[in-house]
């Protein structure tokens, strides 16, 4: 496995805007040069509430959106880090390591950008797709769908509508939008110098890829999973690919869909 990638840093950041949405999910807003000079779609940072170790280890969040010296991050709620983290005011300080990873552009090897994009996202995935979609300019998007499961997202789905402007929005109860996943707004084939770019659970990235067959390479999928170091040491995060064994923090956290060994995967990672 490669140990080369982009440059990380640890940093400290302040909060400028920590903006609660559904009382679990939430836009964070922060002034940190290091990462938001330095960042790529697809990318993540670790990330700690206040100054101190605790909690000892950080959280591992997507750059939403980076903008002179401030990034975005979209968080949910699911246990002490990320409730400590929706209590931080702006004007308090973070501890930030990052950018980590390898994102939808340093992922390629190399490889131009396709001429068109679709960008697929579930929940909070639609984080890094948010990034993607400032990166390449509206022009490039040739649709966009995002999806969420339904009563209790609806604040966060019309931040979606909001930030991925005439993306279509699907809830799995039919509650907001288009009943279905965010599956149910994609191309039935994949055409022309096209590819989709899609984050989200793995059994949406699961059920993309297999939505596809033999069209793998086209697809570019940023995996989510649970993470302890963020820096490739602790192998926490090692997930089955055609090239053996790989990093989801320091090889991925994007990589092709016909990279991955789906069948291979936990189904509870």
């Amino acid at each position: 496995m490669s140990c080369e990638g982009p440059v990380t840093g640890d940093f400290e950041g302040m909060v400028l805007e920590n903006r609660l949405l559904d009382g679990a999910t939430g836009i964070l807003h922060v002034r940190c040069p290091g990462v938001s000079l330095a960042a790529e779609p697809g990318q993540f940072v670790m990330v700690r509430p206040g100054t101190s170790r605790d909690p000892f280890l950080g959280r591992p969040l997507a750059v939403a959106w980076a903008s002179g010296d401030s990034f975005g991050m979209v968080y949910r709620v699911v246990g002490r880090g990320t409730a400590l983290l929706a209590g931080r005011k702006a004007g308090a300080g973070l501890q930030v390591r990052g950018p980590v990873g390898r994102g939808f552009f340093t992922s390629r090897g190399g490889e131009p950008l396709p001429s068109r994009v679709v960008l697929a996202g579930g929940s909070v995935g639609a984080a890094p797709l948010l990034f993607a979609y400032q990166r390449l300019g509206p022009s490039r998007i040739s649709g966009m769908a995002m999806g969420v499961s339904g009563s209790g997202w609806e604040e966060f789905a019309a931040w979606l509508a909001e930030s991925f402007p005439g993306a279509a929005i699907f809830s799995d109860d039919g509650s907001i939008g288009r009943a279905g996943t965010a599956l149910e707004g994609l191309p039935r084939e994949i055409g022309g110098d096209t590819e989709i770019w899609a984050c989200g659970p793995e059994g949406m990235l699961r059920a993309l890829a297999a939505r596809y067959p033999g069209q793998g390479g086209r697809i570019r999928v940023a995996l989510e999973a649970r993470m302890a170091c963020g820096m490739g040491g602790c192998l926490g995060c090692v997930i089955p690919t055609t090239a053996g064994n790989r990093r989801v923090c320091a090889d991925g956290p994007v990589f092709a869909a016909s990279e991955v060994k789906w069948h291979e995967l936990s189904r509870d990672c």
